[in-house]
Order: structure tokens, then sequence, then C-alpha cells
């Protein structure tokens, strides 16, 4: 395994498989991606979320937009957040934002980012976040 790669902070450009995308898209209905470009603007941390919302946020990042969702659940701004995120069960943002507060599901086998011809170097996990949870 390439370790150096996969704890890299040389690229947080980790773009979402387009089918991968629709799938969920088709489940939970997103109208919300707080980061859709390829250099994500920061001040969305600072901006208010609405509705459903998609995010594969920076992966230098994770914990802000974690804690930034479960804000925005607190302020009734989003009635949903689906995170893609690596499968880092071993991390802070994961035992404080993740474990026991959200439904988490682990993605079988690895993701190809962004139409790369190989799968990434890490699993990937599905955090996802509802207005009934209690954030």
């Amino acid at each position: 395994m390439n370790n150096d790669l996969m704890f890299s902070k040389k690229s947080d450009d980790w773009f979402t498989p387009r089918d991968f995308y629709n799938k969920l898209d088709e489940e939970f209905n997103f109208n919300f991606d707080p980061c859709p470009l390829k250099s994500v603007d920061m001040t969305t941390l600072l901006k208010d979320w609405h509705g459903r919302v998609f995010v594969n946020p920076p992966y230098s990042n994770i914990g802000n937009f974690l804690n930034k969702a479960r804000l925005e659940l607190k302020k009734g701004n989003i009635e949903l957040a689906v995170f893609l995120i690596p499968s880092r069960t071993d991390t802070k943002w994961f035992h404080k934002h993740v474990w026991n507060v959200a439904e988490i599901r682990f993605i079988k086998g690895r993701l190809k980012f962004g139409g790369s011809k190989n799968s990434a170097p890490f699993p990937s996990m599905l955090a996802i976040y509802r207005r009934n949870t209690d954030v």
C-alpha cells in the first residue's frame, strides 16, 4: 500500500465518481453541495447551508466540514447531510463527529475518484446525518 499517497496533503482533489454520486442522489435527492469545485472556497464553512446536502470535503479539513453539518442540523437549516469520506476510524474527527452520531455505511471495494484508472489507496465510507439525529 502506498501510505505516502494515502496520507498526502499534496491534493484534496478526490472527485466523486459520477455513477456513485448518481446512485446516492437517487436515494437522497440532494439540492446542495458545498464542495463542488476543484479548489473549495473555504468561506462555505461561514455560510448557511440548506436542504439536502452532499459533501465530499477536502480530506485535509474533514472535521470542520462534519462539525459544520452538525451545526446546520441543530439550526434546522438542513434536513440531511451525506458525507463521502475516507474510512479512517482511528481519527479524532471520526470519534468526535461520526461514531455514535451518524449512520455509517462502509463502501465495499475502493472507489475510482475523478475518472482515475486506479482505485483510491484508501477505503471510503458514508457518514449520514438526518434532522432527527441527535447531533
